[in-house]
């Protein structure tokens, strides 16, 4: 096989949702919305008043209407017929496309109807000034269901018979939801301006308005994750211990987490260690840990431990088909051995912790009770960065926790009610290619079978739209802006003999005589502009 056709069989071979397959040009100068007709790809052109009917493969107009109304936006084809949302007359035509006769017009549900899809025997629409999904009886217009679109600026719509599809033209993003309102996956468009969806049994095509081009993308393939906005790192580590005194410590001892070699969107270059440690270890969950030891540390002295990693790190978007998540059943044995487990900080047996649990188990599908268990914890505890560390019942009942707490929360309610979890933790980026994180960040992980270990971050998405709840969900860009932003140190479930509860680096010693012992901890990153 010649270099190019290998390069041309990969990128088929890691397909992922959105990736582009064919485009052509729009029809029009304005293109709005699209539907699929069986055969066909339809267009609505709001600048021109027209409807355009295209061949799939060329793009070429093989038929045209004039719309109903002045300005056609939202677009979809059910029972033979075309729905199209007029955003001058603020209504819905129902078009024969065979007579171009009108057979019924009602009032839009919204402000500015921007997408139309057909689905469930229902028509659906999406409204950008109310930011909002209606369901309506396709005979009059009726209002049967609403529930909020996922991001602040919604546009084209369209159903694949399981799934909404909404794009979204500030965020550029399209977003698969279910037909209650749950964001479940999305990927980037390509185009900045995403104004119009249809899907034809297979792809989704997407219209873009300022690119005037028309896109036949994916809508799934084998691929469980994409790692995307790849950038270099100088990550610089140091835990430092202070005696003011008057007494002494002894026996003083640094653990540094070691950083994974690789991860999906992680891979080390290079780390050197400073002081060398006397050792490494690697404790019950497997996370290898250096070991620095000091004789002592007089009054009025301290010392430090640390390490600078060269580092990649990208993007990681995970594209969760809950359909394609196995069962409970079909997590390895040693897994649910391992990450079932209790923990000081779990007290899984707490009535309360049970309680919860027990409603969450009514969930069989592994995702849905990840994502149940997700939203109680969002719901229910307030996030407050304190810093502490108290055990699940405790924060659950008091109702606010830190990172950490969150996170306690989320793996015990997890591990109750039967699904794998652990927690993973590192630094996150503070906003600025070069920073300082005194903070850290710690958040959880779940076991989805067929899938593996995916992220899940129950400290964030509180109080925002659908979109900004699933960034928490099988994503490592909600922190860091524009920039990769989380560096992952440690992995796993606490009680570590090691590390206990920290995470990143943890020091013990012996107190010998009154001592005024101060820890501090940073991270200082340096991000490259280039991979």
């Amino acid at each position: 096989m010649g270099t190019l056709m290998f390069i041309l069989f990969l990128k088929l071979a890691l397909a992922v949702p959105g990736d582009v397959v064919s485009s052509f040009p729009s029809p029009g100068d304005w293109p709005a919305d699209l539907a699929w007709d069986g055969k066909r790809l339809w267009c609505s052109d709001a600048r021109d008043g027209m409807l355009f009917s295209l061949d799939p493969e060329s793009g070429e107009v093989s038929d045209s209407l004039p719309s109903p109304g002045p300005f056609p936006q939202g677009l979809a084809w059910g029972q033979g017929r075309l729905y199209v949302s007029d955003g001058d007359t603020k209504s819905i035509y129902v078009l024969d496309p065979r007579t171009g006769n009108v057979e019924k017009v009602y009032p839009a549900p919204g402000r500015s109807v921007r997408g139309l899809a057909w689905g469930e025997g229902a028509l659906w629409a999406v409204d950008d000034a109310d930011n909002m999904i209606y369901k309506l009886n396709p005979e009059d217009g009726a209002v049967i269901g609403c529930f909020r679109a996922p991001s602040r600026d919604p546009r084209g719509l369209c159903y694949d018979g399981k799934y909404l599809w909404v794009s979204d033209r500030t965020a550029d993003e399209v977003y698969m939801v279910t037909t209650d309102g749950t964001a479940v996956l999305s990927f980037r468009s390509l185009g900045p301006f995403a104004v119009g969806l249809a899907y034809d049994g297979k792809f989704i095509w997407i219209s873009d308005f300022q690119k005037r081009e028309v896109y036949k993308t994916k809508r799934e393939d084998d691929e469980r994750y994409s790692v995307s906005d790849w950038k270099r790192a100088k990550i610089e580590l140091r835990h430092i211990v202070r005696n003011s005194g008057p007494g002494r410590l002894e026996d003083v001892r640094i653990f540094l987490a070691v950083p994974p070699k690789k991860l999906e969107n992680q891979e080390i270059l290079d780390i050197k260690f400073s002081p060398e440690p006397e050792k490494f270890a690697v404790d019950r969950w497997g996370q290898k840990v250096a070991i620095c030891r000091f004789p002592e540390v007089g009054p009025g002295e301290e010392v430090s431990a640390g390490y600078v990693a060269e580092v990649r790190i990208g993007v990681l978007r995970y594209y969760i088909f809950p359909e394609k998540v196995g069962s409970l059943n079909d997590i390895p044995k040693d897994i649910r051995k391992k990450y079932l487990a209790d923990g000081t900080r779990y007290r899984i047996d707490d009535p309360l912790i049970r309680r919860i649990a027990k409603r969450m188990k009514k969930e069989e599908n592994p995702y849905w009770m990840a994502r149940k268990i997700h939203n109680y914890v969002l719901k229910h505890v307030r996030y407050e960065a304190a810093g502490g560390w108290d055990a699940a019942p405790v924060v659950l009942r008091r109702g606010s926790g830190s990172c950490s707490e969150s996170a306690f929360a989320f793996i015990a309610l997890c591990r109750a009610a039967g699904l794998p979890a652990r927690f993973e933790a590192g630094s996150l980026i503070r906003g600025d290619l070069r920073s300082v994180d005194y903070d850290n960040h710690r958040w959880g992980e779940v076991y989805l079978p067929n899938y593996g270990w995916v992220p899940f971050d129950p400290s964030i998405g509180k109080g925002h739209n659908p979109a900004g709840v699933l960034k928490a969900v099988g994503r490592s860009d909600v922190i860091g802006g524009p920039h990769p932003g989380l560096f992952v140190t440690t992995h796993g479930g606490g009680d570590s003999e090691y590390l206990g509860w920290e995470y990143n680096s943890r020091s013990m010693y012996t107190l010998r005589g009154r001592c005024d012992v101060k820890e501090g901890r940073y991270f200082l990153w340096d991000v490259s502009e280039t991979p």
